[in-house]
């Protein structure tokens, strides 16, 4: 880890705590536990406008989102693979005895990338590159254990069960009651967002590895004949974006900026779903604020993905904390799912096609946690945060916790109540109401934690009506009359400070 990286990490979780977007690790009041954070009471704002913004693309793109319970019996992570197969490297340090993931530590400490590395080669790697323990600069035992994952609970007395790795696995089970919402006619598409666990072995980096997390997932089921064919397709195939191949990978060479139609048609891409999916995605990561010289789409390697996986993508941020991060998947997951549940379940999961064909479908899925892309925003902006005179934390309008400040100029002349009966008018935006203290240091609060506009009530509101509105980043300021208010905000907020 790069020592300007480490210094910006501690720099931007205090800064977080401060400025009431992230408390913890967890609970700070007794012993804290890492992996626990508590959204303060400006990151929940902010995670709420960010979840609505990702609601609303998969809205607007025919998704249906559903909600199921959080714990589940163990035959579903059965069926699922989880109990077998969802497990971390585990290594410990010969000196303090502490544990830490194999994988993740040599990519922390050596950048390169071992989540497909087979037990002996992250031994051999950890000893070749001379990795040490980060608690005491240790050696390790040269020896890998296996930690699971799960989080195992009860239901009443004796039924086993776990509280869910992930969202996808209960979006895939009310499969019937998808068959009979879309009237039997594939695509079937659906998304879900809520709380998911993983019992880390050693959770760190903030907010990117926690034991509890927030995930929004969104499945396409449809036909092996529709995702060559894919209608949907035509309406985003012009968009062009970094594609790493695993061939380009390997030659250590950088990703290749094409379309998504230039993408099918070479063969970078497999089929036109697929394409559309990790099309939509990178729009929505667009959408929410992350600029697109920071994003990427990173090809799994083969002997990375899952064994039933087609193909399978990795949405990438660059983040000044800890350099290119992933930030959603997106897989081609074929007909795994539901032929496991259908086995397991004893259920028939399968549909019947145009042609009258009776198949499972297959799964193409979007997911990611919410918790990565809330990181993102702020990360970029604490970066770019110091301006010559003030501090501003340049966060994307519609995903800034508080939208206005609103500001009598002064606490007498009937300014107050001015404002105030303005305030009225304002309902569809959160508002914080400051009369304290000089309007630059009002303005100066503000700006620190990303509040886009600011209105100002002054003597001249009171004759003709017109208020002050000036925007966070440009410093611009404009008169509009208080009528107008609503209109110009909303339109600010969807074209801009214009």
């Amino acid at each position: 880890m790069k020592e300007t990286q480490k210094q910006f990490q501690i720099e931007l979780s205090k800064y977080l705590a401060e400025k009431d977007f992230i408390y913890g690790p967890e609970p700070e009041l007794y012993s804290p536990i890492a992996g626990f954070y508590t959204y303060g009471l400006l990151g929940k704002a902010m995670k709420n406008n960010l979840e609505n913004e990702i609601r609303k693309t998969f809205t607007k793109n025919n998704f249906f989102e559903i909600e199921f319970p959080i714990i589940s019996p163990e035959i579903i992570w059965k069926a699922s693979g989880h109990l077998d197969g969802f497990n971390d490297p585990v290594i410990i340090c010969s000196k303090c005895n502490n544990s830490f993931r194999a994988d993740k530590l040599i990519e922390e400490k050596t950048g390169i990338i071992a989540d497909s590395f087979e037990d002996k080669k992250l031994l051999e790697t950890i000893k070749e590159k001379n990795v040490t323990c980060p608690s005491c600069k240790g050696r390790f035992e040269l020896k890998i254990t296996r930690h699971s994952l799960m989080m195992k609970t009860t239901i009443g007395k004796n039924i086993v069960a776990y509280n869910r790795p992930e969202t996808a696995t209960t979006t895939y089970l009310p499969f019937k009651h998808y068959t009979n919402f879309f009237r039997g006619k594939l695509p079937f598409t659906v998304f879900q967002i809520g709380k998911a666990f993983r019992n880390e072995i050693s959770p760190r980096q903030l907010l990117l590895r926690q034991r509890e997390f927030t995930q929004a997932e969104a499945q396409i089921f449809l036909s092996k004949e529709q995702k060559q064919n894919f209608e949907l397709f035509c309406e985003i195939e012009k968009e062009e974006l970094l594609l790493w191949t695993e061939e380009l990978q390997k030659k250590e060479e950088k990703p290749l900026k094409i379309s998504l139609k230039e993408a099918i048609s070479k063969k970078v891409l497999k089929n036109k779903a697929y394409a559309w999916s990790i099309g939509i995605t990178y729009k929505m990561f667009c959408d929410i604020g992350i600029p697109k010289e920071k994003i990427r789409l990173r090809q799994h390697w083969q002997n990375e993905k899952a064994f039933y996986a087609d193909d399978a993508w990795d949405l990438e941020i660059e983040l000044n904390s800890f350099g290119w991060t992933e930030c959603c998947g997106i897989h081609d997951r074929t007909t795994y799912d539901l032929t496991q549940h259908q086995k397991f379940s004893n259920q028939d999961l399968t549909v019947r096609t145009e042609k009258g064909e009776k198949i499972i479908p297959d799964i193409i899925e979007i997911a990611f946690g919410i918790d990565r892309p809330f990181f993102a925003l702020l990360d970029i902006a604490f970066f770019k945060r110091e301006d010559a005179k003030r501090t501003v934390l340049s966060l994307p309008y519609q995903i800034a916790p508080i939208q206005i400040g609103l500001f009598p100029l002064l606490k007498k002349d009937g300014l107050p109540e001015k404002a105030k009966e303005i305030r009225k008018e304002l309902n569809d935006f959160r508002i914080y109401y400051d009369d304290s203290g000089s309007i630059g240091k009002r303005y100066s609060r503000l700006d620190a934690i990303g509040v886009p506009f600011c209105i100002t009530i002054d003597h001249q509101t009171l004759k003709d009506d017109t208020v002050t509105i000036r925007e966070r980043d440009s410093l611009k300021q404009i008169r509009v009359n208080k009528k107008e208010l609503p209109q110009k905000l909303g339109q600010f907020f969807v074209n801009g400070f214009k």
